[in-house]
């Protein structure tokens, strides 16, 4: 294929778009003019209540090579077995324009067999979904020149660009965009401009293409009258999906295939406007896209009509500012980083993933992939209040708190499993799906076994209280939570015959320790620390607490090794390979008092004896420990390990593992995004102040947080080589504790502390 762009200016760099001009790479073997879809990862984009992945093609589904699914919060089927699964919607973004010899989707056909095959179950818990493919027959692109596609960081719309040659020599510049609203929550917008360098008829085709349809059925489908729709229903669960289609556009009043369905794709209700060309003259047509649920909605079908009519009349340039706005409004809270300029747009595109999956308006938890696809069964785990929701925390609480209300709507069911085991209180799942159940097939041991899921639960909440100060909040849902889960816990406990209260039988973070263990570590420090989170909850409250609360989390052993200086993980541990981050974490997020000479042992120690393939999360929480001990040249190091080994080209999306697995990976994003807002920022909540402990590698120039919001204030912090200033833009004054010392960030002002020097890099 000829380089398009050859002779022509190049375009402007935009620190915001994220873009490829050659996803058709070519695969160097055979014909050359054959391009094969190496090394092309397609994006996805959402407003936090549904998402679309978006494929090479600008519009509809493919199946390679990564499957494109079509994701809304909340369509779950019913339990198969022993646990439910996500399902997906029919591609709704499906525009497909056509002359008749062939179709503009079809250019990008991949041949049958082309995407790997889905990992078995048991291999669900090291990869969620299927491994991009990287072989030379993943995809095939005919007749494509010109070729650019875009992601607008800032407003989330997709933009495809090409220049398509048809099977009979017709050649049509094509425009393609797609986004989700972001002001309006169950509405997006498809609009394909087609300039035709020929005369004759074209055919644009709109469908509700149930290919991409996973778990889910058509009970219903229909058109007529610029309309298209259809209703699905999760298998087992009755959760239904309604979506409808509204298009405007030349010759769609009226026209052809706006009485009956058009069996355009089996199955599948589409309609197709045909209209008339003249060479040079660009052809705009648009459609107007509601998703709605029956969990948010009596009659979804007849609330997505509306809601799709609604969108049509405002019409696309309404939207797509109404969007912008939206957009704007959450980006407010960017993460400046100055001096490496790769580094900064995998940030923003990190935060623009997490902000993909999560809608202020929308009660629900991501799983590991959001909305991106149904990896790890789109169930939720310790990843979301762990790695991902702190990072929306420190300049999203609203949106933080909305992925609470996921947890507090299913104590009940945390109530029955605690007292399913015999225990008091409240005991959430490691898999949680459309009820609260635990969702972990019977064959794997975690569901019964990872219980410090309850705990890494009550420190999202407590992290909640302590960054927002909303006492009503903490009356109605997270005193509840908090008391529930430390009843579970002072039940939980095995007291010796010298008074020390054990945890016995559990398995730890780290998933290579089947186990059953006694005493994990991370699983006793976390059970202690929400047993007085509890307590402190209460006492807020003026409430009393409950005294085995204090009594409990007082005897709970924590182990150590005086001969090695560390915390083993557990008892009776040997120095074996670990998967992920454990112990290291009671540093971070769980701020056990310890001194900086154990947490650095426990750093060194654990480290190498971390399996080098392991998860990205497990390097992003390395970093962090390093930068609180003052090493800024290791926490880097870190960094570059947190991010390099697992992004993909070309839209910044994180993977699970470094050759594979879940994808979009929005636990590695989240992970990756708290180095800088807890990292290097030092960031701690407390109730009376915020903590901060600057510290800046040599490579960069600044890293400057932008509107962080703690009980009422919003503030930036600016991290310089020579110091580093709070700004403080609205609220009270800010009480900022660093190296001890308190100080008084006035209203309307600023102030500068100093930025740590690195210690020397052991």
């Amino acid at each position: 294929m000829s380089d398009p762009t050859r002779g022509a200016p190049a375009p402007a760099v935009d620190a915001w778009v994220l873009a490829t001009d050659d996803p058709l790479r070519a695969s160097g073997r055979g014909d050359p003019r054959l391009a094969a879809l190496v090394g092309y990862h397609p994006a996805f984009t959402g407003n936090g209540r549904f998402a679309a992945r978006v494929p090479a093609a600008g519009n509809g589904f493919a199946e390679a090579p990564v499957r494109t699914q079509f994701h809304v919060a909340g369509l779950y089927t019913g339990r198969n077995g022993t646990w439910s699964r996500k399902a997906s919607l029919p591609a709704w973004s499906t525009l497909d324009v056509s002359d008749g010899s062939g179709s503009f989707n079809a250019a990008f056909t991949c041949p049958t067999g082309a995407r790997e095959t889905a990992p078995d179950e048991g291999e669900r818990l090291v990869g969620g979904d299927w491994a991009p493919v990287t072989s030379p027959r993943a995809g095939v692109a005919r007749g494509i020149e010109r070729y650019r596609q875009c992601l607008d960081l800032r407003t989330g719309a997709i933009i495809t660009e090409a220049r398509w040659t048809s099977p009979a020599g017709r050649v049509t510049d094509v425009r393609y965009e797609v986004f989700t609203d972001r002001s309006r929550p169950y509405v997006a917008v498809v609009s394909v401009t087609v300039t035709p360098h020929w005369e004759g008829e074209l055919v644009v085709t709109d469908a509700l293409d149930e290919r991409a349809a996973l778990r889910a059925r058509a009970v219903e489908r229909g058109a007529g009258r610029g309309r298209i729709w259809a209703l699905v229903e999760a298998e087992g669960s009755g959760v239904t999906a309604a979506l409808v289609s509204v298009l405007h556009g030349p010759g769609s009043r009226g026209g052809p295939g706006h009485d009956e369905p058009v069996p355009a794709l089996d199955g599948t209700a589409a309609q197709t406007i045909p209209v008339r060309t003249s060479p040079g003259r660009p052809l705009t047509f648009t459609k107007y896209v509601s998703v709605v649920t029956s969990h948010t909605a009596d009659e979804p079908l007849s609330t997505a009509r509306a809601h799709a009519d609604e969108a049509a009349r405002e019409g696309h340039a309404q939207l797509a500012d109404d969007n912008r706005r939206a957009w704007q409004r959450e980006w407010e809270g960017d993460i400046v980083i100055r001096g490496d300029a790769v580094l900064q747009r995998r940030v923003r595109a990190a935060k623009f993933y997490l902000l993909t999956s999560m809608h202020e308006d929308s009660p629900w938890s991501p799983s590991p992939s959001g909305l991106s696809s149904d990896g790890y069964n789109g169930h939720v785990f310790w990843d979301t209040e762990t790695w991902i929701w702190p990072a929306l925390l420190a300049q999203h609480p609203h949106i933080a708190r909305s992925v609470l209300d996921y947890r507090v709507a299913r104590l009940d069911a945390a109530r029955a499993a605690a007292d399913a085991g015999g225990h008091r209180g409240a005991r959430f799942p490691w898999e949680s799906g459309l009820t609260g159940d635990e969702d972990t097939p019977e064959w794997a041991p975690f569901g019964r076994l990872e219980q410090h899921v309850s705990a890494d639960v009550a420190l999202a909440f407590w992290q909640y209280w302590l960054a927002t100060g909303d006492k009503q909040w903490l009356r109605t849902a997270g005193l509840p939570v908090l008391s529930a889960v430390a009843d579970f816990w002072a039940s939980r406990v095995t007291t010796d015959a010298d008074g020390r209260c054990h945890i016995n039988g559990v398995i730890p973070p780290d998933e290579y320790a089947v186990g059953p263990h006694d005493d994990s570590v991370y699983t006793n420090v976390a059970a202690r620390d929400t047993l007085r989170f509890a307590a402190r909850a209460a006492e807020a409250l003026g409430k009393s607490a409950d005294p085995r609360w204090a009594e409990t989390a007082d005897r709970i052993v924590v182990p150590f090794d005086e001969a090695r200086g560390t915390h083993p993980e557990f008892a009776g541990y040997d120095g074996q390979m670990i998967k992920q981050a454990d112990v290291v974490m009671l540093a971070y997020p769980w701020e056990n008092p310890q001194p900086p000479e154990v947490t650095r042992a426990d750093l060194e120690y654990y480290a190498p004896r971390t399996h080098e393939d392991g998860p990205s999360m497990t390097d992003s929480v390395h970093s962090i420990v390093h930068a609180e001990l003052g090493d800024a040249k290791a926490a880097f190091e870190y960094t570059r390990r947190s991010v390099e080994p697992f992004v993909r080209p070309p839209f910044e999306q994180f993977a699970e593992a470094r050759a594979g697995g879940a994808f979009t990976f929005l636990t590695g994003h989240g992970g990756f995004l708290q180095e800088f807002l807890y990292g290097y920022s030092g960031l701690r909540w407390r109730t009376d102040r915020v903590v901060l402990a600057p510290i800046l590698p040599g490579p960069l120039e600044g890293i400057t947080l932008k509107r962080l919001r703690w009980r009422g204030r919003v503030f930036d912090v600016d991290i310089r080589h020579d110091g580093t200033t709070v700004r403080l833009h609205t609220g009270e004054p800010l009480p900022v504790e660093t190296a001890g010392t308190v100080r008084q960030v006035p209203a309307g002002g600023e102030v500068t502390v100093a930025t740590r020097t690195s210690a020397p890099h052991r």
